[in-house]
């Protein structure tokens, strides 16, 4: 990670540059097939003119056919359907497009490799009528050139529509992403060209007809930034947010005088004591980046005061991007000047003596973004969820929480209507559950009640938002296992048992039928008496398997429910599929296969009794032939039971019902959370990592690239280099309600044992200790190269050697966890006298759902407590010191691996060696010198 352009002498002239510019990131992205951005006949038809923009195409090869940058075509309305100006990628080269005469078109087009797939280029062509010249640029540099002989003026009509992204038939769409884009009425030069492709242009510059940035990053308009003011209308393009990551300068300023490529670099800076403080805490997975405050002298640019361009100016500069760059040794090419801190300007002062003081902070693009972000018309985010949540079937007693459901918002709309749900993604076999708080369980909610729908729907809601619709009868469903049998039918039990409770629910319970007996009646015991209180109407449904040895006879079985506990008050009905009428004819079992999901026995009942606690099973036993035993073993006995509760206001319930819909806040859902929007796949994100990158793409608008250090993060938190799985790095999160994304992200980042920052050239990086075996130094610092050295360690109080760990959050009670884990290193407790209640820390992982080991891994990225004890589970070596040798100084930042060699100090007894590393924690960056601090990780 060690920063590049550094300088190759240790005691060296510096200069540091700051470039300002009046333009955002943002910018427009098209699909190549629908997306374009019309203006209507807004501009003239120009004998000489230039085009010019800005452009990352998705697809430049031989056969990409003709994509169209900007154009203005005839509508259509007059015979020829001509254009009259256009510039375009024409398979593999750049096009230029002019009508003339009666309506005839002219157009060439010069290959090119200077363009290339996935990267920016300052494309422009030109037609100059004076010399009938069409000329070709690319990034600055002319490509190509062709003559014309074409000297009429152009005709074909007198109406042209102007659009970017497509020709006026929305046809010949392009492919990638646009910015810039620029129309002169006249030829700019060659020298124009090379000066102004990535330089601010003012508005009020002679010949510019037409300035469209495309940066605004929100809504369906985009403005002129020229005097013309001609708006244009977005369809089905997207914006980019921070997509444009090229810079447009607009003005320069410096410690002193100087001349980079071209370019004046004015030196009146006045405060060259400035201070650049970078550091991250790999305790929390954190990152910091110190703020500039700049004070300067007023001076003229363009013949107006620096102060009155700042702020009053044609151009706003206030949240606009400033990159500061250290020049050694008089480089004169930016490119080799090395990139120490990328800002935007915030504040401005002005004093009585027009000195001038800018406050630059530190540019972070999560810095005031909220999410989720999606919001329907009534009110309702629509949730933002990661984790491969496992699909349950309507009639599932859901037990394991962790892998089933996490809560989506209910709204009541109305005791006349329907009530819904916010689905991240809505499926026809996901069904959203009710949780019952007295047995801590979620009951899905029957079919038939639930609709999920997605679009066009007619109660107000925005398309964009899954909605599930929970009809007014809420009829929520579960499964129960018998928890015990009798031995005959005289066993009777005196306490209530709630079989919903998990230590009830034995599923596979066996139920043996032996004997010679006509009949035999065995009791099941269940007790429904706290569910049955609470509802209008149930049914059950009766799901087993019949299994027999190889013996003959005839058997019938019959159910029957005893739901008053009176003798003979009881529903009787034969089972369905296998339990019906089960045959056996000459030692072979027919008819008795487990019964299919679609095929039960489902016997109503009133609830004017609560007294339901048993179920009879008994069997009718014929035997052919003589000293004949037939045995019958019932496997998997299941009740599937409905509960139903009506939100209508029918029958005298209203106030009940209004109550009963008023206090659901939450209903569950059981899908899979949200996919990868950096490579467009459809799997499920299912780790912490992932995620990470997710939302850093998905609402910071971080382009879709690897981060640095992804590669390496990747293999220790997803998927190694032999392909298995890290599983202890899983993730299951939702968020219903607008947070802090970076709240979110350093949460993210602590639970998932690395750190991330925006470094000094703009780009993201990620960073995470490796074990011993794998670390290796970008340098060695020799004592010779240092001064001022400290050596310290962490406190006592650091040393956390016991960690109690909760995880798997519950999905509908904040701050309960179905795993809480006591891990700790004994030796090392025992090595600092560590009593029983010291140096513990108290966790909650609230999106970490791996498992969490009481001792630490050989492997410290085996798992999170593995990787945290490694770094706080013992007292670790700090070092401080000032970089006097500035070709090993300038090359260092946080997250860098360095080793100490030759110094004057050992390390309270220990040796300094090659084999014991440290990390960059902290650099503060000065004129001519380099401090930092350096944390010992292995």
């Amino acid at each position: 990670m060690a920063l590049t352009n550094y300088p190759t002498r240790p005691n060296l002239n510096e200069n540091w540059l700051f470039n300002f510019t009046a333009d955002n990131t943002h910018c427009l992205e098209f699909d190549g097939a629908d997306d374009y951005v019309a203006f209507g006949d807004v501009l003239g038809l120009y004998r000489s003119f230039t085009l010019e923009a800005w452009i990352k195409t998705d697809d430049y090869d031989g056969s990409s056919g003709t994509q169209v940058i900007v154009e203005r075509g005839n509508d259509g309305s007059t015979t020829a359907k001509n254009t009259n100006w256009q510039m375009a990628l024409r398979h593999n080269g750049l096009r230029c497009k002019y009508q003339y005469d009666t309506g005839t078109n002219v157009s060439n087009t010069v290959t090119t490799s200077a363009i290339t797939v996935n990267n920016w280029h300052h494309v422009a062509v030109m037609r100059d009528n004076d010399d009938q010249e069409m000329r070709f640029y690319v990034d600055g540099v002319q490509i190509g050139t062709s003559t014309v002989n074409t000297s009429n003026d152009p005709s074909g009509g007198g109406s042209g529509i102007v659009n970017i992204g497509a020709n006026f038939e929305q046809e010949a769409d392009f492919d990638g992403e646009i910015a810039h884009v620029r129309v002169w009425n006249y030829a700019r030069s060659a020298t124009q060209i090379a000066y102004n492709y990535n330089r601010l242009v003012d508005s009020t510059s002679l010949g510019l007809v037409a300035y469209w940035k495309l940066n605004e990053g929100h809504g369906t308009s985009v403005a002129d930034f020229s005097t013309n003011s001609n708006s244009g209308t977005v369809t089905n393009a997207t914006w980019s947010l921070n997509g444009f990551d090229e810079y447009i300068s607009a003005f320069n300023l410096s410690f002193k005088n100087t001349i980079v490529d071209s370019i004046t670099y004015h030196g009146n800076i006045l405060n060259k004591n400035i201070v650049i403080r970078d550091s991250i805490d790999i305790t929390r997975g954190t990152s910091s980046t110190s703020n500039i405050s700049l004070s300067c002298a007023n001076i003229s640019l363009y013949d107006t005061d620096l102060y009155k361009l700042l702020f009053n100016g044609t151009n706003n500069y206030l949240n606009k991007q400033v990159q500061v760059f250290a020049q050694y040794e008089y480089e004169n090419t930016l490119s080799n000047c090395q990139r120490i801190f990328t800002g935007k300007l915030v504040d401005l002062k002005l004093d009585q003596n027009q000195v001038i003081t800018m406050q630059i902070n530190s540019h972070r693009p999560w810095d005031k973004v909220e999410f989720p972000q999606t919001l329907s018309t009534n009110d309702i985010y629509q949730p933002v969820v990661y984790g491969d949540f496992d699909p349950h079937a309507h009639k599932g007693l859901v037990r394991d929480h962790l892998n089933a459901v996490f809560p989506v918002p209910f709204k009541r709309k109305g005791i006349t209507t329907d009530h819904l749900i916010i689905a991240p993604l809505a499926s026809s076999n996901i069904y959203p559950h009710y949780y019952d708080a007295a047995a801590d369980a979620f009951l899905p909610i029957h079919s038939s009640y639930y609709t999920a729908a997605t679009k066009n729907l007619d109660d107000g809601f925005d398309s964009n938002v899954n909605i599930g619709l929970v009809n007014r009868i809420l009829r929520r469903q579960f499964r129960i296992n018998p928890i015990a049998i009798s031995s005959d039918d005289t066993t009777t039990f005196d306490n209530a048992k709630n079989l919903l409770m998990d230590s009830y629910s034995s599923a596979g319970i066996t139920h043996v039928f032996t004997d010679t007996q006509a009949s035999q009646v065995k009791n099941i015991y269940m007790n429904f008496a706290a569910e049955l209180s609470k509802i209008n109407d149930s049914d059950f449904d009766i799901l087993g398997t019949v299994i027999t040895p190889s013996q003959g006879g005839n058997v019938a079985l019959t159910l029957r429910i005893n739901y008053s506990g009176s003798s003979g008050d009881y529903f009787i009905g034969n089972v369905a599929g296998g339990f019906d009428n089960v045959s056996l004819t000459n030692g072979s079992l027919s008819n008795s296969q487990a019964v299919a999901d679609t095929s039960y026995a489902t016997l109503g009942f009133s609830t004017s009794n609560n007294n339901l606690n048993t179920v009879n099973l008994s069997t009718t036993i014929s035997s052919s032939g003589t000293n004949r035993t037939l045995q019958i073993i019932i496997t998997d006995f299941v009740i599937y039971f409905d509960i139903e509760e009506s939100f209508d206001d029918s029958a005298g319930r209203t106030s009940t019902s209004i109550n009963n819909a008023s206090n659901i806040k939450h209903l569950y859902l059981g899908t899979n959370g949200l996919t990868e929007s950096y490579t467009g796949g459809n799997t499920p994100i299912a780790w912490g990592i992932e995620a990470f990158r997710d939302l850093m793409v998905r609402y910071a608008g971080n382009n879709k690239t690897a981060p640095t250090g992804w590669t390496s993060l990747y293999y220790d938190r997803r998927t190694n280099a032999s392909g298995t799985d890290q599983n202890n790095w899983k993730i299951r999160y939702w968020q219903l309600e607008p947070v802090k994304l970076k709240d979110k992200l350093d949460q993210l980042a602590y639970e998932f044992g690395f750190v991330y920052k925006f470094a000094a050239d703009g780009t993201l990086k990620l960073i995470h200790v490796l074990q011993s075996s794998e670390l290796s130094a970008t340098l060695d610092l020799s004592g010779y190269d240092l001064a001022n050295i400290n050596i310290s360690t962490t406190g006592i109080n650091e040393a956390i050697t016991k960690m109690t760990i909760n995880n798997k959050l519950h999905p509908a009670i904040s701050n309960r966890y179905y795993s809480s884990v006591s891990a700790s290193n004994t030796s090392v407790r025992t090595k600092y006298n560590h009593g029983d209640k010291q140096n513990i820390a108290n966790i909650n992982l609230d999106m970490n759902v791996g498992t969490i080991p009481t001792t630490p891994n050989a492997d410290c990225n085996a798992d999170f407590y593995s990787y945290y004890e490694n770094i706080i589970g013992d007292i670790k070596i700090i070092v401080s010191c000032d970089i006097v040798n500035m070709t090993k100084g300038a090359q260092l930042e946080t997250g860098d691996i360095v080793t100490f060699s030759s110094m004057p100090v050992e390390m309270f007894g220990d040796d300094f060696a090659a084999n014991r590393y440290f990390m960059i924690i902290e650099t503060k960056r000065s004129l001519g010198k380099v401090s930092v601090i350096a944390r010992e990780v292995g």
